[in-house]
């Protein structure tokens, strides 16, 4: 690292970090609902891949016994 070069560590860490309340405001309504739908996408999925296991390879077989 060059002598004047300035260092991160140099930075305090109060500083004022000027966010947009509006952006910030649309970002949390946004952020959360994708969330939700990736989750629940990923339930359904697992959902179904039982759903195809039992169909396809349990209830071919019958009854065992």
């Amino acid at each position: 690292m060059r002598p004047n070069q300035p260092s991160a560590a140099d930075a305090p860490s109060e500083v004022d970090d000027q966010v947009d309340t509006h952006a910030l405001a649309e970002v949390m309504r946004v952020v959360p609902l994708g969330a939700g739908i990736l989750a629940g996408l990923a339930v359904a999925l697992l959902v179904v891949g039982y759903l195809l296991i039992y169909l396809l390879v349990f209830l071919p077989r019958g009854t065992v016994g």
